[in-house]
C-alpha cells in the first residue's frame, strides 16, 4: 500500500472512513434503541455528522490534490482518533467495549504512512484510551441496570467487520497494483528489446559502412584493370579480401550476444582452469604479450565459457589500449572475502573521464572507428551481472587501467 500514489492513498482512505460513518451510526442507534441505554444523543450524532464532513473535504482534497499524502491522511487520522475519544466519553468512557476500535486507526496508519507518522497515531490512541480512564462513569441501561454481555459482543463484530474490509480492500489494491506493475514491466521490456534492435542496427551500419563502400570502389575499378593493368587488379583483390575479412570479423563480434550466456549452466572448475582456457584461446601475437601471474588456484563454480569470453574480452581491450607501446598485459587472480577476483591490468593512455562513466554500454568504445564496438566490454558487464558478480575499471597508478571481474565462488545465477 505504501507503493500506491499519494492521491490513491487518500482515496482509499475516505472508502473506508464512510464505512466508518455507516458503522457508527448503526452502533449508536443499536445502543439506544435495541439495548435501551441511555446516551446523549444530540451529541452522538453531532460527531457522526463531524465525520461525514471531514470525510466529504477529504474527498475533494483527494480529486483536486492528486500530491496529498502523509500530511492528509495522518490528519484525518488523528482527527478520527479524537472524534471516536468525545463519543467514547460521552457513552461510558474506558468501559465503552467499543474502545477496542482505538486500533482501526493504528491498522489504517501501518498501511498507508511512514513509520513516523504511524507511531504519532499510536501515541496520539494510547495517550486518549488514557484520559478515557478517567475521564466519565460507565454507561448505564434505562432501567439503571449495568449493559450485559452484548455490548462487548457487538465491538467485537465492528471489528472483526472492519478488519475483514480493510483486509479485502487492502488485497484488492495489492493485485491491482501487481498486475499494473507486470504489464508495465512487459511494456518495458518490449522496449528495451525494441531499443536493441535499434542500437543494433545503427552499430552494424556504421561498422560495415566503411569496409562495404571500399569493397563497392574498389570492385568497380577492377572490372577494368583486370586487361590493363593486372598487378593492380591482383592488389584490388587482395584489399576486397580483407575487407570481406573486416566485415565477417564485425558480424561475428556481433553476434557474441549477451543473451548467449543465459544458456550456459555453471560447472566447477579452478582459477588456473580458467587462465589456461584463457591463453589457449589467445593467438601467437597475444600470447606475446600477456604475463599470466601466478596465484592461489581458488575452487569456482560458474559458466566457463563465459568467463572465458568475458576475460577474452577485457584482454583484448587491455592490449589493444596498450598496442602503441607494446607494454605487456598483466592478469592474476586473488580471493577477497570469499569472492574471487580476476584482474587485468594494461599499461596504455587510460580511459577518459568523460567516457568512463558510460563504459559497459553497447557501442561506446575508446577505440578509433572500425576497431571496435563496446560489445567486448559490454558483455563482460553482462556476464558479471549474471553470475552476481561485478566489473570495475579503475585508472591504475603510473598509467594504464585495471579491470576487475569480481565473482562469488558459488555463481548464484540472476534472472
Amino acid at each position: 500500500m505504501a507503493r500506491l500514489s499519494p492521491g490513491a492513498m487518500v482515496a482509499y482512505l475516505t472508502h473506508l472512513r464512510w464505512h466508518a460513518v455507516a458503522g457508527q451510526a448503526v452502533a449508536i442507534a443499536v445502543a439506544a434503541f435495541a439495548m435501551d441505554i441511555a446516551l446523549p444523543l444530540p451529541a452522538l450524532c453531532a460527531c457522526v455528522a463531524a465525520l461525514a464532513a471531514s470525510n466529504v473535504a477529504l474527498a475533494r482534497v483527494a480529486r483536486h490534490q492528486p500530491n496529498a499524502g502523509s500530511v492528509w491522511i495522518s490528519g484525518a487520522l488523528a482527527f478520527d482518533v479524537l472524534l471516536l475519544t468525545i463519543e467514547l466519553g460521552l457513552s461510558g468512557g474506558a468501559s465503552n467495549p467499543f474502545t477496542i476500535f482505538y486500533l482501526v486507526p493504528i491498522l489504517v496508519a501501518g498501511l498507508l504512512l511512514p513509520r513516523a507518522w504511524l507511531g504519532g497515531i499510536t501515541l496520539l490512541a494510547v495517550a486518549s484510551h488514557a484520559c478515557l480512564l478517567s475521564w466519565s462513569a460507565p454507561a448505564q441501561l434505562a432501567s439503571g441496570e449495568p449493559p450485559s454481555f452484548v455490548g462487548p459482543w457487538l465491538a467485537f463484530l465492528f471489528l472483526a467487520f472492519f478488519t475483514a474490509l480493510i483486509t479485502a480492500r487492502t488485497a484488492a489494491a495489492l493485485r491491482s497494483r501487481h498486475a499494473e506493475l507486470l504489464r508495465r514491466q512487459r511494456i518495458a521490456s518490449h522496449a528495451e528489446k525494441l531499443a536493441s534492435l535499434s542500437t543494433l542496427a545503427a552499430g552494424a551500419a556504421h561498422e560495415l559502412g566503411s569496409p562495404l563502400g571500399t569493397i563497392a570502389v574498389t570492385a568497380e575499378e577492377l572490372d577494368g584493370l583486370i586487361l590493363e593493368a593486372p598487378e593492380e587488379a591482383i592488389e584490388d583483390a587482395r584489399i576486397i579480401r580483407e575487407e570481406a575479412a573486416r566485415c565477417r570479423e564485425i558480424v561475428h563480434r556481433m553476434n557474441a550476444r549477451a543473451g548467449q550466456l543465459l544458456g550456459e549452466l555453471p560447472e566447477r572448475t579452478t582459477t588456473s582452469a580458467i587462465l589456461s582456457d584463457l591463453q589457449a584461446q589467445a593467438s601467437p601475437a597475444e600470447r606475446a604479450r600477456l604475463v599470466v601471474m601466478s596465484g592461489p588456484d581458488e575452487a569456482i563454480e560458474c559458466p566457463t565459457r563465459g568467463l572465458v569470453r568475458s576475460l577474452g574480452n577485457l584482454v583484448s581491450n587491455a592490449l589493444q589500449a596498450s598496442a602503441a607501446t607494446g607494454a605487456e598485459v598483466l592478469v592474476s587472480v586473488r580471493k577477497v572475502a570469499g569472492r574471487v577476483q580476476f584482474v587485468v591490468d594494461d599499461r596504455g593512455s587510460g580511459i577518459p573521464a568523460e567516457v568512463r562513466s558510460r563504459l559497459g554500454e553497447p557501442f561506446v568504445t575508446t577505440k578509433a572507428p572500425g576497431e571496435g564496438m563496446g560489445l567486448g566490454l559490454f558483455l563482460a558487464l553482462a556476464y558479471a551481472e549474471l553470475c552476481a558478480g561485478r566489473l570495475e575499471l579503475s585508472p591504475r597508478e603510473g598509467g594504464g587501467t585495471t579491470a576487475v571481474l569480481e565473482l562469488p565462488c558459488q555463481a548464484r545465477m540472476q534472472r
